[in-house]
């Protein structure tokens, strides 16, 4: 006996398992018609949405819904036509809606639950709550438009998993800065965290920026998923994104409501502020490759400081100085406006990983921020504002858009190292300021020229003064690297020219460090004379 209800039992438990996920499954499918059933005699009141009160024909769906599946439909019929997926009358299951047209219109106008065997619970205007026949002939009959079938976890039926994601959170709240469900989105932070979700892209979080990515998109060709931009209408800038969802209706976080879905193809307001649309599937990397973006990248989040020029604080210019002293032994000024001033101007159009962005009236008037260009229209630069740090913003950011006033190229601005003065000049920088001092261990202006100058065999008077009487006179425009500068303050400072307006020189501050004594308004107002010695080699 025991054997055998051993046995029984084992089959038992074994046609429950099989048997069960097709019962509960049933059961799930009347839940909603069974929900419905709770209110047969409820009466009718427009725009009705509680049973205590009474229920339109979409307030009764939309309250039965809430109730069985847990989910919020909007309230009115027509915008219930557009969820889920079509059904035909002789698919119908229960729970599915049905749909009709009113007296004197082709519209929808109201909405009923189908609760099998060819009938229908509705809100009647006349009886309340009722269940109605659907057969052939009846009223409803000849008013039936059509039916759908409601994923509750996908109510639109969309097939795009971004689309899948973004209406997870309709009815989350608006916020301007939050980044998470939980503390609200604005437009550009919502898509940005759905495609971080949905697709594990990483984008901007800001509309302008957004705007750089994807394939550009007529309105005659959108696809469910496509990501909508729009303007303000005073200033042109993109100021809101929102996902196409289809049928001309997009889903957006609105400041008044948060996460919704509207529909925006006949609307005036948001056609006349319409900017274009894109298709996203990738977001191409910057060159991370770049011995110049590759340093740079090092330092993301470094603070931003005023006049800072290390690691501990950045400010734009001394970021960019500090980057390609570092890779390319390329010395810039420590001014935005003096490194725009070098170098070789670029179109936008002929762009190159490395190039120096440059943008005006920024916090100050004339050119006053810069950054490097790091490819697929991105730059990283030390920022004051925001987070003020070390960061990489994309060009099409509204605020650099306006600000923007040019691109130079100065990867071509390097020291010839095959000039022997130039050579033992460059591996002595960084040597400190000494008064005085005519050896590494400290020099003033004059004790560096002539202790360069000795190592490849050349002995020069001690000051500069004199100095002014070596070699031949050499005309500005004519100079070589190499050749002996003179500036003329309270004394004859001399100073070595390495190139490109360039000179190694001895700061009291900074010690030996390179100048560019062209675009310096210290420098460049005092340069006196230049000599050529007779240099062999």
């Amino acid at each position: 006996m025991s054997k055998r209800f051993h046995t029984y039992l084992i089959l038992g438990i074994f046609f429950l398992f099989i048997f069960l996920p097709n019962s509960a499954f049933a059961n799930e499918e009347k839940s909603v018609s069974e929900t419905a059933q709770k209110y047969l005699g409820v009466s009718y009141l427009t725009d009705g949405k509680e049973p205590d009160q009474g229920f339109s024909t979409g307030g009764l769906v939309q309250y039965v819904f809430k109730e069985a599946k847990g989910v919020e439909l909007p309230l009115y019929p027509r915008e219930q036509s557009e969820l889920g997926k079509d059904v035909e009358k002789g698919n119908l299951q229960a729970g599915d809606l049905v749909f009709f047209k009113g007296e004197n219109t082709e519209n929808v106008t109201s909405v009923g639950i189908y609760n099998g065997n060819n009938e229908i619970i509705i809100s009647s205007v006349s009886k309340g709550v009722i269940k109605a026949e659907l057969t052939e002939g009846s009223y409803y009959a000849n008013k039936y438009i059509g039916a759908k079938r409601l994923d509750p976890n996908n109510l639109y039926g969309v097939e795009s998993p971004l689309l899948k994601e973004a209406m997870k959170y309709i009815g989350v709240d608006y916020s301007s800065n939050g980044k998470t469900p939980e503390e609200g989105f604005n437009s550009a932070r919502f898509v940005q965290y759905v495609f971080g979700q949905a697709l594990d892209l990483k984008i901007p979080d800001n509309s302008s920026e957004q705007w750089s990515l994807g394939t550009d998109i007529s309105k005659g060709n959108l696809q469910p998923g496509d990501v909508l931009f729009f303007k303000n209408a005073d200033t042109g800038n993109i100021t809101t994104t929102a996902f196409y969802v289809g049928k001309g209706r997009m889903i957006y976080s609105s400041s008044t409501k948060g996460i919704t879905i509207i529909d925006f193809e006949d609307s005036s307001y948001w056609n006349s502020r319409f900017y274009g649309a894109k298709r996203i599937t990738e977001v191409r990397d910057i060159d991370r490759e770049d011995p110049l973006i590759s340093e740079a990248l090092k330092y993301m989040g470094a603070p931003y400081l005023e006049s800072g020029k290390t690691p501990s604080g950045f400010d734009c210019s001394g970021f960019t100085k500090y980057v390609y002293e570092k890779v390319l032994r390329i010395y810039l000024p420590g001014a935005p406006e003096q490194q725009w001033k070098l170098g070789t101007p670029v179109k936008k159009e002929d762009i190159e990983v490395g190039d120096l962005v440059f943008f005006q009236n920024t916090h100050r008037p004339g050119i006053s921020h810069v950054g490097i260009y790091a490819g697929n229209n991105q730059m990283i630069h030390a920022s004051r504002t925001g987070s003020a740090e070390v960061r990489i913003n994309y060009l099409s950011y509204n605020f650099y858009t306006e600000k923007f006033a040019g691109i130079r190229r100065v990867k071509n601005l390097t020291i010839p190292n095959d000039v022997p003065v130039v050579k033992e000049a460059i591996d002595l920088l960084d040597v400190p300021y000494k008064s005085g001092g005519t050896s590494p261990e400290g020099f003033d202006t004059s004790g560096f020229v002539q202790y360069v100058y000795k190592q490849i065999g050349i002995d020069l008077p001690r000051y500069g003064k004199n100095m002014l009487q070596e070699g031949t006179e050499v005309q500005e425009e004519d100079l070589r690297p190499g050749d002996l500068v003179f500036f003329k303050s309270n004394s004859i400072i001399p100073a070595i020219y390495v190139g490109n307006g360039q000179i190694a020189v001895v700061s009291r501050m900074e010690g030996v460090r390179i100048a560019n004594y062209k675009v310096s308004s210290y420098w460049n107002p005092i340069y006196y004379s230049a000599r050529r010695l007779n240099v062999e080699g």
